[in-house]
């Protein structure tokens, strides 16, 4: 699978920007300012349905502008396909084959897309929830089982959530009608996990021990005691869950501690080795994901050199061209890169949008 063709439309400084990107390694550079990580923006919304670098999709929409407008069209294999996202200052329009409002699961199934920026080290010093997305986004598409169970164990937790809020006679009746829901699309959810955490993490230590010289160990909590059950946590949990108006234990306050040469990561590493061991991370994954589907992910990777020293961004440059992916890749020039060989350079100037020239 790789994106052949890729057109954006009034998105941040690209008024109008189109390329044909190569199945390989496409090097995208320019000054600071130019518009480089706007086009891995727009790949980025196609793939995931939001921005990697505003929490409001519409803040993406070019100035005085009502809506900016992506379409790429795909090469899966034989068959070729074609995605669009509109943003609009309501909303978001995504499309697929010109079907209209399909699901950002249907548009992540179609586009698989990791990414490595600068902030990537948030995977190791962020919160639970940084890791978390980041194992689901994997199960997603190696185990189709998950989404359909994450799916039932949100619309439980949503509802119990909304019944601990409640303060008439039948508050109790309605936590404990969504108890049953909620303990066994969470298990599911847990088991999944665990599965996916245990078949990755050979794959992430061989690739950290590549790139880090670092022994790595991945220790999976489940978010409750792991001396009860979830139905046992649940039931001993209530008093405090009425008290705060949550649920405080299932797979929604899971854990995934990171540890390296036996201490935490976040507390034993540096910011550029946590970005360097983040990095590891993603194209372990990546290798993983392509080993069980068989389809290529498109790479995007923004400013490699951030914070790296030159022996470090080698190891990460060697790794990227190692990766069974589309990569994108970012730079001031095409030649800041020493050790990367390209197979397509694109030019942005900062001028008239931002148009690729």
């Amino acid at each position: 699978m790789s994106l052949r063709r890729l057109r954006v439309t009034q998105l941040r400084c690209l008024e109008q920007a189109e390329i044909l990107p190569s199945p390989g390694i496409n090097l995208i550079a320019g000054a600071n300012g130019s518009g480089k990580t706007s086009l891995l923006e727009a790949i980025y919304l196609l793939g995931r349905g939001r921005s990697f670098r505003a929490p409001r999709a519409a803040s993406v929409i070019a100035t005085n502008e009502s809506s900016a407008v992506i379409f790429a069209e795909l090469n899966p294999g034989e068959e070729l396909q074609r995605l669009g996202v509109e943003i609009q200052r309501q909303g978001i329009r995504r499309l697929v084959n010109g079907e209209a409002d399909v699901s950002v699961a249907e548009l992540a199934a179609a586009l698989p897309v990791q990414l490595i920026d600068p902030q990537v080290h948030d995977l190791v010093q962020g919160g639970p929830g940084e890791r978390r997305e980041f194992v689901d986004w994997g199960m997603f598409h190696v185990k189709h089982e998950f989404l359909p169970a994450w799916r039932r164990y949100r619309r439980a937790l949503r509802q119990r959530n909304a019944a601990l809020k409640m303060t008439d006679s039948n508050a109790m009746d309605s936590v404990a009608a969504w108890d049953d829901e909620l303990n066994e699309s969470g298990m599911v959810v847990d088991t999944l996990r665990r599965q996916y955490i245990e078949e990755i993490t050979p794959i992430m230590a061989s690739k950290v021990e590549k790139i880090l010289q670092m022994d790595l160990k991945v220790d999976y909590q489940s978010g409750w005691s792991a001396t009860a059950s979830l139905a046992e946590a649940l039931a001993a949990g209530l008093d405090r869950d009425r008290a705060l108006g949550s649920t405080q234990h299932g797979p929604h306050r899971a854990e995934i501690v990171i540890q390296v040469d036996g201490e935490a990561a976040r507390h034993r590493l540096s910011r550029g080795q946590q970005k360097l061991l983040a990095a590891a991370l993603v194209l372990a994954q990546n290798d993983h994901v392509q080993s069980c589907t068989g389809r290529n992910t498109l790479l995007l990777v923004d400013e490699p050199a951030a914070e790296l020293d030159d022996h470090h961004l080698h190891q990460l440059v060697e790794a990227v061209h190692e990766a069974p992916a589309q990569v994108f890749i970012t730079a001031l020039s095409d030649t800041a890169l020493a050790s990367l060989s390209p197979d397509e350079v694109f030019h942005v100037k900062r001028g008239e949008g931002g148009i690729l020239v």
